[in-house]
């Protein structure tokens, strides 16, 4: 059996991995699944503002960022495991990141690894993440670390709490990060997925 669904939602701030990379912003997805295999693409036009490592702010970019993933995932002796490629994209710059994804879960925690390379007109450099995250019915709490090529390193960690509000999904996350000068951050997601 395949499956294809589409996800859109409303982001306060735009946060992926303890980085932020904007402002609030309206995002779009779509999913194929069939047999354990995967692909996808989402996309997000955040159009406000950025936190740099020194806690400047900076104008958002005119235009979407767009990531493309597939992949596959199976479970082994109880174990899930996710193998798969994803590669984020912009509008506005010819630059782009390609990584390799790996991923296993057992009940509710998980480990997440990425191995990518950071293709920039200033000059190309690797990076390497990972996380363990943990996801109940309502709470979850993931700490992460990432490390790149450039120099650039830190940890993060969130907690968020989630549930449905009017057939709409709803996260709110607080989450800290070092290296940077803000006091945290809170983001509050508002999505709807629906079968296609």
């Amino acid at each position: 059996m395949a499956d294809l669904s589409a996800n859109a939602g409303f982001v306060t701030d735009y946060y992926y991995r303890g980085a932020n990379l904007g402002g609030a912003g309206l995002y779009a997805g779509a999913d194929y699944e069939s047999g354990g295999f995967y692909a996808g693409v989402w996309a997000i036009d955040d159009g406000g503002t950025s936190v740099d490592d020194t806690g400047e702010t900076s104008e958002g970019n005119d235009g979407l960022e767009y990531d493309l993933y597939l992949g596959y995932g199976t479970e082994i002796a109880g174990v899930s495991v996710t193998v798969g490629y994803t590669e984020y994209m912009y509008t506005y710059t010819s630059e782009s990141e390609g990584e390799v994804n790996l991923g296993l879960g057992l009940g509710a925690f998980s480990l997440d690894y990425a191995d990518g390379e950071d293709k920039n007109d200033g000059g190309d450099f690797d990076y390497e993440f990972y996380s363990v995250s943990w996801s109940g019915e309502v709470f979850g709490a993931v700490v992460g670390s990432y490390e790149g090529d450039d120099g650039t390193e830190y940890d993060y960690a969130e907690l968020s709490a989630s549930g449905e509000v009017s057939g709409l999904d709803v996260t709110a996350t607080l989450g800290s990060r070092d290296g940077t000068n803000d006091d945290g951050y809170l983001v509050l997601d508002v999505s709807k997925s629906f079968d296609l």
